[in-house]
């Protein structure tokens, strides 16, 4: 029984919320413990109260507490009189409200340092997951556990921490009542489980609510970040009705979902309340016209009825709220544990790795699909150190993965990559990205200033060096005639320059990390004839400064490298220099010349 609830999502949640912070649960249920005894004091004081008042407390167990409590006042050396009783009183509820206050805060304190702890852990397993795994996921999905299931869960811990402090207080309440009156409270409390049980089956359905509610949110964001990633298309087409009809379908279906989670809640709240009152009025009926209970005892019995009912409301209100969340919290836990399934181990040594030589691939086989569906199906190649090397072919040829397997982004199904005769490993991956200069087709830049955005790629890089790989970027000119220089905010996404401006100062950025290869995985293929040529120039300036791998679709742009790959269907169809390749014009790289009017090239 014990393993069952500890594979089960309260008992994977229980252990989480424990391990995280073992000193502030402690804390808060000890605060709850004391709240409870609090509680049972002010409880007790309603006794000499109620006699200062007239009214009789009969020799039964109020009796007895009156006894205690007039015992405890002469300890003390006083007289239990109405302004001193008060006085203890307010002494007592004031001291409540101080352990409430501070119980409010740790509670706080958990729910939000919880939910701080586990965005920060999915975080982690996503970042360190490996490129392969990353790219067939949705980002959508991680944007949706990170943001929208986290937030259901820190309301989910509140409500469960309110859950164990009702639970304690309740105790309280039903010792005292036991003591006033024990049958009648028995009843009175098997028939209040009774209810619950008989509500057992609308409870329950919370949890089948929290799912559907972690599915249709999941869709509305898969769906909200198409389409603001489209939204050129949809405007272009004038598809923005049709494009509005299906996002406010998904939206209705998500409220959809929340009402009836709602009416789950009070459904089962007004049939409970509804059930307890009716309950307590024949109770209070028979303990008046049949029992006969001394006043006081009737009194203080009906008081602790009062304030039981809304305790029982709060328990199956807050454990409601609880296992609706619970379908969110195993969303995230499963997401992290895949993310963790796929991730990049990294090395227990920080093994150093360096190009001096060559970067060789040797009978290298990759497949995204599978054993009978090779991307790669054998690949043998050298990219010389200090040289430029170039790899161009038709879409879809394995160019862009053969830079992601020298990156390391992707590991080879067969054969291996050294360099300078040592295989990458898990030791020495990180040592040998940090050696890497990677500048994508499509420019990454934060929506923040230029010199923020070159300064990711080195921290510590000094405003000399800023300017030195601006220069080399032939990024510099255009950089110094902005207003606010290297303060100018790009805007999302670099809306603000154009897009021979981003390369250039994504290049700028590659130069800045002082790279031994510089990866340009068709950096040029969205851009202008000029601004390639502004690109390239750059590029050919550092010839032999650096090893330079070029990925390539325009055949332009791979002139002044030293050797060429010409790949089609992940093999290696031509290689040679530029003008070697020239000579044999019956080949695939004179066709390419010829469609893409480059003869005289």
């Amino acid at each position: 029984m014990f393993k069952s609830f500890k594979n089960s999502q309260l008992g994977i949640y229980t252990k989480n919320l424990t391990k995280l912070m073992p000193k502030n649960v402690a804390l808060t249920l000890t605060l709850m413990v004391f709240l409870s005894l609090n509680e049972a004091v002010s409880l007790l004081i309603l006794v000499p109260l109620l006699q200062l008042v007239g009214l009789d407390v009969g020799q039964g167990s109020m009796g007895q507490i009156s006894v205690f409590i007039s015992t405890f006042f002469g300890y003390l050396g006083l007289k239990p009189t109405l302004v001193s009783v008060l006085a203890l009183y307010v002494l007592v509820i004031s001291i409540s409200a101080l352990l409430t206050r501070y119980q409010s805060i740790k509670t706080s304190q958990i729910q939000y340092e919880f939910a701080a702890h586990l965005r920060k852990r999915l975080y982690n397993a996503i970042t360190n997951s490996s490129w392969l795994f990353f790219s067939r996921m949705k980002a959508s999905n991680f944007a949706h556990a990170l943001t929208n299931e986290i937030d259901r869960i820190s309301v989910g811990t509140g409500q469960f921490l309110t859950f164990l402090a009702s639970i304690m207080i309740l105790i309280v309440y039903i010792v005292f009542a036991l003591q006033l009156a024990g049958i009648f409270t028995a009843v009175i409390f098997a028939v209040g489980v009774v209810i619950l049980l008989v509500l057992r089956r609308r409870v329950s359905k919370s949890r089948s609510r929290g799912e559907e509610i972690t599915t249709t949110t999941r869709d509305l964001y898969y769906s909200i970040m198409q389409h603001l990633d489209g939204m050129k298309t949809i405007k272009s087409y004038g598809m923005q009705d049709e494009n509005i009809k299906v996002f406010s379908k998904q939206s209705d279906q998500v409220a959809r979902n929340y009402l009836e989670s709602i009416r789950t809640y009070v459904d089962v709240k007004l049939l409970f309340d509804i059930g307890t009152v009716v309950v307590l009025s024949v109770m209070v009926y028979f303990l008046i016209e049949i029992v006969k209970l001394p006043t006081a005892t009737l009194f203080l019995l009906i008081y602790l009825f009062v304030r039981m009912i809304p305790q029982f409301s709060t328990i199956q209100r807050a454990y409601q709220y609880f296992i609706n969340m619970l379908p969110a919290f195993s969303n995230v836990i499963e997401l992290e544990k895949e993310c963790q399934e796929n991730s990049e181990v990294p090395g227990e040594i920080d093994e150093k790795i360096t190009l001096e030589k060559e970067i060789k691939f040797e009978d290298v086989r990759f497949s995204y699909l599978g054993e009978d569906h090779f991307t790669i199906p054998c690949i043998n190649l050298t990219i010389p150190a200090g040289r430029t090397t170039a790899i161009a072919g038709p879409s879809g040829a394995g160019k862009s993965t053969v830079a992601d397997l020298v990156m390391g982004l992707i590991k080879p199904e067969r054969g291996e990559i050294t360099v300078d005769g040592v295989r990458v490993t898990e030791d020495s991956l990180s040592s040998w990205r940090y050696n890497i200069g990677y500048i994508a087709q499509e420019t990454f830049l934060f929506n923040e200033s230029i010199g923020f955005n070159l300064k990711q790629a080195c921290p510590d890089a000094s405003q000399e060096d800023i300017m030195g790989v601006l220069k080399l970027s032939a990024a510099y000119e255009f950089v110094m005639k902005l207003p606010e220089g290297l303060d100018t905010v790009i805007g999302d996404r670099g809306v603000r320059l154009s897009g021979g401006e981003l390369q250039r100062l994504a290049l700028a950025r590659a130069l800045l990390r002082k790279p031994s290869l510089l990866i340009m995985d068709e950096a040029t293929s969205n851009l202008d004839l000029e601004n390639e040529k502004k690109i390239m120039k750059a590029i050919d300036g550092l010839h032999g400064e650096m090893t330079i791998l070029v990925i390539a679709h325009r055949i332009s742009t791979i002139k002044n490298a030293d050797n060429i790959y010409l790949i089609d269907g992940g093999e290696i169809v031509q290689s040679g220099s530029w003008d070697e390749l020239l000579e044999n014009k019956k080949g695939w790289f004179w066709e390419v010349l010829e469609f893409q009017c480059l003869k005289d090239y």
